[in-house]
């Protein structure tokens, strides 16, 4: 059968093909490099999906499954993944600036190098996920479950940081070890903060407390 994808906000039909499900026409579209931005995608079965190196900027899944899917290398600035399933995926070195993630669950799913900034993942599951060296710059977690047993400190900064299972110290997306920290710190490594700013003093200040915090602890 013939399946139409259409513009969220103007229903032209972007793209179409034939095909026997949704998730078939838009990985045909992605494997043609034909760009679906805007697409309406809303309540969709995106299960399984190979959707590396798309372009779907501004398109709206909510309410879709896109669990055990490959959203790597893609663009997805300013879209709308509200009340969706994104279980067990890759979303590494893609762009979601701006995008919504609010109640969406993303357990147990690999969220490196990419950029989240400003998105919004109020009430979202990021249990067991892995966030290393992406930006959630701006970007609302309230509500999220992203960490288990924290213990959080008052002290100020750009970003979010606390204690997690006892031993790990995480501000942003790092999440370290008090050693693993120390040879971050001696060393040469660069995260997406340049050091010598006032912001990188920031998180080897709150660093510092923790640290403290801990150690006085465990005596």
């Amino acid at each position: 059968m013939i399946i139409k994808i259409k513009h969220r906000y103007t229903n032209e039909v972007i793209y179409s093909c034939e095909a026997k499900t949704i998730r078939e026409a838009v990985q045909k579209a992605v494997k043609e490099n034909v760009s679906l931005s805007n697409s309406d995608l809303r309540n969709s079965n995106l299960r399984n999906s190979d959707l590396r190196n798309s372009i779907l900027r501004n398109s709206d899944f909510t309410n879709s499954n896109f669990s055990q899917s490959d959203l790597s290398n893609s663009d997805f600035t300013n879209s709308d993944f509200s009340n969706s399933i994104l279980r067990n995926s890759i979303l590494t070195n893609s762009d979601f600036t701006n995008s919504d993630f609010s109640n969406s669950i993303l357990r147990n799913s690999i969220l490196t190098n990419s950029i989240f900034s400003n998105s919004d993942l109020r009430n979202s599951n990021l249990r067991n996920s892995i966030l290393t060296n992406s930006d959630f710059s701006n970007s609302d977690f309230s509500n999220s479950e992203n960490l288990d047993k924290t213990t959080k400190l008052p002290i100020y900064c750009r970003w979010s940081h606390g204690i997690t299972n006892g031993n790990l110290i995480h501000i942003g997306c790092e999440k370290r070890k008090i050693k693993d920290w120390d040879k971050f710190f001696n060393s040469d490594e660069k995260l997406l903060t340049e050091r010598g700013t006032e912001q990188f003093k920031q998180i080897q200040a709150v660093y510092e407390a923790y640290k403290s915090y801990l150690t006085f602890l465990n005596k």
